[in-house]
């Protein structure tokens, strides 16, 4: 599995990638929450970034993808989603 965190814009993006079990292709997964929030107020969204069939031939590749999907989420630029209410 791996695992990166960046911050974009006062929001923290946390991207991880794991190996489909048996098919040596990888799942991404992303999460968006506000910066500078107390633990118990912070509220997180989950996302999964597009590509052709769900899943990423490379780990690497797929990382990228997490966290540029999630940067262009929080500029607007994903119809339907948003980050309005974190």
């Amino acid at each position: 599995m791996a695992v990166k965190q960046v911050d974009y814009r006062e929001m923290t993006i946390r991207a991880a990638v794991f190996e489909a079990v048996g098919t040596g292709r990888f799942i991404a997964v992303v999460s968006i929450a506000r910066t500078g929030r107390p633990a118990k107020d912070r509220r997180e969204k989950l996302f999964e970034p597009p590509s052709e069939d769900g899943l990423f031939d490379d780990p690497d590749e797929a990382l990228a993808t997490a966290l540029t999907y999630a940067r262009e989420i929080i500029d607007g630029n994903v119809p339907d989603l948003t980050i309005e209410d974190l």
